[in-house]
């Protein structure tokens, strides 16, 4: 085909409707298709028309789905999902470079502190592939995959639900840091039950670093409860900030902290007969064989050697 890459087969009123859909924006959906806001209101109209309901409407300063908007959306998906699979088996069999969109979720940990370099690399790889990332905590992302607003995940933790398909990508340790004001522990390390003495900073409700560690703790037969837990804070940024500049601590990834500890900004708090070790998942709906999201992944377990 001379290397000439041919157009995506698609709906472009159905991807228009999807993506307005999705951001419950116009201005943000035309900002993402790049395409003007007129236009993607005339394609919502034009859908509109054919189908002769409405598909949105306003609340308050913003839009929801209607009734009859919520089924289109539930049956773009699936059509788009198709139109992508005859993309990529179209090109797979014309030796055609991949092209597509690599629709990411990933929780804070991994968008934060393990993806960015990584996506450079891919990005340079595979330039005619458009990525888009959400990030948000484990719960938030798993959610994400189930309603198809993304089409991979990558989460932290242990695989919880069984309307997804999860496989390991990438083994992390959750340590026990403090800044320089953490009072010094014993050589030997704290013990589990000395835990309840310290002061600690915990992530939000729904993160899979808590889970993780509220699960290792009750195995040792500490309840969460008896923590001393000064605050929550849902940013692992903010807790690195919070810890520099108090004598508290925080269980956080190892990955999160590798330059404070060498700066020694922080410290690493030694805990007793304890290790708290987890892996990260891609995590898809069960069904789903994207051409794109398998090339990905992939590429991720090359990149770090496979776990």
């Amino acid at each position: 085909m001379n290397g000439i890459i041919p157009p995506m087969i698609t709906d472009f009123r159905l991807k228009v409707f999807e993506t307005v859909a999705r951001r419950l924006n116009f201005t943000r959906a035309a900002e993402e298709l790049f395409i003007t806001q007129p236009a993607v209101t005339r394609h919502v109209k034009e859908l509109e028309r054919l189908l002769d309901a409405r598909l949105f409407k306003r609340e308050g300063r913003g839009i929801v789905l209607t009734g009859e908007g919520s089924r289109l959306l539930i049956h773009s998906r699936r059509i788009l999902k198709e139109y992508e699979a005859l993309n990529e088996d179209m090109a797979s069999a014309g030796n055609v470079p991949v092209s597509g969109e690599l629709n990411l979720g990933a929780s804070s940990t991994m968008a934060q502190y393990v993806l960015p370099p990584l996506l450079a690399l891919f990005s340079r790889l595979y330039p005619d592939i458009r990525i888009r990332l959400k990030s948000g905590n484990t719960e938030e992302i798993e959610q994400a995959v189930q309603d198809e607003t993304v089409q991979l995940g990558i989460v932290e933790g242990t695989a919880t639900r069984k309307d997804l398909h999860y496989l390991p990508f990438l083994a992390d340790e959750i340590i026990l840091a403090g800044g320089t004001q953490a009072a010094p522990a014993p050589r030997d390390g704290l013990t589990a039950a000395q835990l309840s003495g310290i002061p600690l900073i915990m992530r939000e409700p729904g993160s899979g670093t808590r889970r993780i560690v509220e699960e290792a703790l009750k195995a040792q037969g500490v309840s969460p409860s008896k923590l001393h837990v000064l605050m929550t804070l849902g940013n692992t940024e903010s807790i690195k900030l919070y810890l520099e500049h108090s004598s508290a601590c925080s269980f956080l990834s190892s990955l999160a902290v590798r330059e404070e500890l060498k700066k020694g900004n922080l410290k690493r708090i030694p805990l007793r007969h304890m290790e708290i070790r987890r892996s990260f998942h891609f995590a898809t709906g069960h069904g789903d064989h994207s051409r794109i999201n398998e090339l990905f992944i992939r590429f991720c377990k090359s990149y770090y050697n496979k776990i």
